[in-house]
């Protein structure tokens, strides 16, 4: 599980204490986590550091995975976007879902129709399953031609609601004004005030992604500052679901690596621990939104500060159901991982790359996921195997 790890390398002295120590190393491998000496502060075991010295930060507050990654309620959501164009496809789609009542003590599940579709659909799911609209406006009922108000939503039973993702966010490629961050933080409060869930979406393009880890932060902070206050003030933080959407991987078929994809989630939360407080950090729940599919969703679900999926096109087939089998399994086998020092190695990978060095690099490893060699012109024992178009 972790190479070289050993219980006599924890050091807890003689007697009770070393006893104590010893079996909270083993309690935590049997569950895949990081093992922290309570009794020695900053004492971690885990793959590449010595017993005895204190890790980089990425790994430090894996001390908390224990106590808190199982916590948290995974969530998971299905955005179909504005699909599908025939109404009578409906009751397929709607089918996909049906399978997922059967495990919502474990795991959340919201799903966002298209506007002209909430009002057919949002009473003929399994009861349990959350009805989501993509949008809302800023304020209740009134003069706002073509918007939706949450009041509206209150008065159909719908207890969920999705704002601000990147399509809303200048992802259109239209010449209109993107919704601002202060507007998405206005549509936050009035959500919230009126008693439902929000799920808000944030994430950065392709040109930030190459820049590095700081650089993502960066981006994701510059669109959660505003709603701080907000979230200091909530109570129950589970409230608000952070959606992390790696832009470049949105309908692209190809998603972030897992360590890729937990180094930015952990590093999300360290900030909301350091700029809101720790109990929003440790409750708040983080959804990954990137070509979440049944393929990749196995290993997505087994990093500990992935709390679900905001699933896109995979929302439209009946694999829909495995996604969320597969967080539920993940986190049923208590064997998430601590996402230390592997996640620096694939940053590396893209920090400085071109566009066509990035989707190059991003070609293999979905060619090596799908177990097929990768060649330079894209041909894979007789198969084609194309780079991701950005």
């Amino acid at each position: 599980m972790f190479a070289g790890a050993r219980t006599d390398q924890i050091k807890g002295g003689r007697g009770k204490e070393a006893m104590r120590s010893r079996a909270l190393f083993v309690a935590a491998v049997s569950c895949g986590i990081a093992a922290v000496d309570a009794f020695t502060p900053g004492l971690v075991i885990n793959k590449g550091f010595r017993p005895g010295t204190t890790p980089p930060k990425l790994a430090r507050s894996s001390s908390s995975l224990l106590r808190v990654n199982m916590g948290r309620k995974p969530i998971i959501g299905g955005n179909w976007k504005c699909n599908p164009a025939n109404p009578a496809e409906l009751p397929a789609l709607i089918g996909n879902l049906t399978p997922c009542a059967e495990t919502l003590d474990k795991c959340d599940v919201y799903v966002c129709p298209s506007n002209l579709h909430v009002g057919m659909v949002y009473g003929k799911f399994p009861e349990g399953i959350m009805v989501t609209p993509q949008n809302c406006n800023f304020k209740g009922c009134g003069a706002y031609t073509g918007e939706m108000a949450v009041d509206q939503m209150v008065g159909m039973g719908i207890k969920c609601c999705l704002i601000g993702h990147s399509e809303r966010r200048g992802e259109f490629g239209l010449p209109t004004p993107k919704e601002s961050n202060e507007l998405m933080a206005t549509k936050l409060a009035y959500i919230l005030e009126k008693g439902l869930t929000a799920i808000f979406c944030i994430g950065e393009p392709l040109p930030v992604r190459q820049k590095g880890i700081a650089a993502v932060l960066a981006e994701c902070v510059n669109q959660l500052r505003d709603i701080v206050p907000i979230l200091k003030s909530l109570k129950d933080k589970s409230r608000v679901v952070i959606a992390y959407e790696p832009v470049w991987a949105i309908g692209t078929g190809v998603t972030a690596s897992p360590e890729q994809a937990q180094e930015t989630h952990k590093a999300i939360r360290d900030w909301i621990a350091k700029n809101v407080d720790q109990k929003t950090a440790d409750e708040i729940r983080i959804q990954y939104g990137g070509s979440a599919n049944a393929a990749n969703a196995p290993e997505l679900s087994a990093m500990p500060d992935i709390d679900g999926f905001l699933v896109g096109g995979a929302s439209l087939k009946p694999e829909f159901a495995d996604i969320v089998k597969a967080m539920v399994v993940a986190r049923g086998s208590k064997n998430a991982v601590s996402g230390t020092s592997s996640s620096s190695s694939s940053t590396s990978k893209v920090k400085n790359a071109s566009p066509d060095d990035f989707a190059t690099y991003m070609a293999k490893r979905q060619a090596a996921a799908d177990g097929r060699a990768w060649s330079p012109n894209g041909s894979t024992n007789g198969k084609t195997c194309r780079k991701p178009v950005f």
